[in-house]
């Protein structure tokens, strides 16, 4: 089973989270953990059009599982630069 993890700098416009899943996992669906590593400001996820308004609010220091479909990418925005998020896949 392969594990892949890193940190997601999100800024003020939409970032995405990690775009090279799609290479490791073949175009096969994966589990992703997403933590808010933020203890002030909310960070909203979304698709390419994802804002702070309209995206889903993950707050400070909670975290979110999600099945993902390797062909999708999941975006984050935030209030401010250098917000910082972490993440950890794996197959399902």
């Amino acid at each position: 089973m392969a594990f892949y993890s890193g940190q997601t700098s999100i800024g003020t416009a939409a970032t995405v989270i990690d775009g090279v899943l799609l290479n490791h996992y073949g175009g096969n669906p994966y589990k992703m953990h997403i933590k808010n590593n933020d203890n002030t400001d909310a960070v909203f996820l979304g698709g390419a059009d994802v804002t702070v308004s309209n995206g889903y609010r993950l707050d400070k220091l909670e975290a979110l599982d999600l099945v993902v479909t390797a062909t999708d990418l999941l975006y984050a925005v935030s209030v401010k630069t250098g917000h910082v998020i972490s993440w950890l896949t794996e197959p399902v």
